[in-house]
């Protein structure tokens, strides 16, 4: 890691998917942040993602970490692996923002805390959706009693991605794949942002060579039940929509929403955000690690926790564990 700093805050990337790619583009175009270098365990990939964004392509993890202008790390490769490269990044002496879902279970995630503290370094999870204006109206809507006592929540998040070019990913038990932590984490986690955890949570799944295809969750509270229904190989759309006493919320897209709409006697609110929708994060996280915080303040290590515990209680209920997990 070097210690010079730049005006614009200097990543090193390690992993150069097509996740990695749309958060380039996007940090870039907002002009706070630069990649200085990139790894990817396919050289060519990063010789690509290099060209693109104007980054040295490194041959290890290790030399893109090193590189001179680096002030902290972006993991961005299958989630299998996000706490062995975490790992590798503090030993570094990187500070990490990792891409969701942080790690494949609790425990993993609590131990790469324990390292980040020991070192003192900064880690927290890439939770984009609550760095952006959306989903924070929707929260401060809840919160002051915009739609009264809640009666209800339901969310969808079902597309066909086993159709897509993204499958390999989603269907490989030794990478990390499934709907759960692909898409399902980011109902769950809007429902804790909201709510905080539940009393209890109910899970049935279908499994299929070791990935769960889609699932159905109850996460109980005590004066209502939030239900949320998750596909990867159906269409049913994504939306979010919260109903009480007094009116209800509906959010399109939540987990990367422009807008949510607030309905209560007879009177619609709609609230718009045309920011870029990864950029905050990164410059957020930019902005604590140079100011010498440990963990992110939106998305601090307790929540990340709490969310896999969610996760991992799920998956077991389904029956489903991955191989790394043995």
């Amino acid at each position: 890691m070097s210690d010079i700093k730049y005006k614009k805050f200097g990543w090193a990337f390690i992993g150069a998917g097509s996740i990695a790619r749309k958060v380039a583009v996007e940090i870039v175009r907002e002009g706070s942040c630069r990649i200085v270098s990139v790894w990817n365990r396919t050289p060519s990939r990063a010789q690509s993602f290099a060209s693109q964004f104007g980054a040295a392509a490194c041959r290890t993890p290790e030399a893109a970490l090193a590189a001179p202008g680096v002030e902290g790390a972006y993991v961005c490769v299958e989630p299998a692996f996000h706490a062995d490269y975490v790992r590798r990044c503090l030993a570094a002496g990187a500070p990490v923002l990792c891409e969701k879902p942080f790690t494949l279970n609790a425990a993993e995630a609590a131990s790469l805390f324990r390292l980040a503290r020991e070192k003192g370094l900064y880690l927290s999870e890439a939770m984009w959706t609550w760095h952006n204006a959306a989903a924070q109206k929707v929260r401060s809507w809840v919160r002051g009693g915009a739609v009264g006592r809640v009666r209800s929540l339901r969310a969808v998040y079902a597309y066909p991605l086993t159709l897509m070019p993204c499958r390999r990913r989603l269907l490989s038990a030794e990478g990390g794949g499934g709907a759960l932590l692909d898409i399902g984490v980011y109902p769950v986690r809007y429902v804790y942002e909201l709510f905080g955890m539940p009393d209890s949570v109910a899970c049935t799944g279908r499994l299929r060579g070791g990935v769960d295809l889609g699932e159905k969750i109850a996460m109980r509270y005590p004066s209502f039940t939030a239900e949320i229904a998750v596909s990867m190989t159906s269409f049913g759309g994504e939306k979010l929509v919260i109903r009480g006493a007094e009116g209800k919320i509906v959010v399109p897209e939540f987990h990367a929403a422009r807008r949510a709409v607030l309905i209560r006697g007879g009177k619609r609110e709609v609230f718009r955000d045309g920011a870029l929708l990864y950029a905050r994060q990164f410059a957020q996280a930019a902005d604590e690690i140079r100011t010498g915080r440990r963990e992110g303040a939106r998305i601090p290590a307790q929540g990340t926790l709490d969310v896999l515990r969610l996760t991992d209680e799920c998956r077991r209920q389904m029956g489903q564990r991955y191989p790394r997990e043995s």
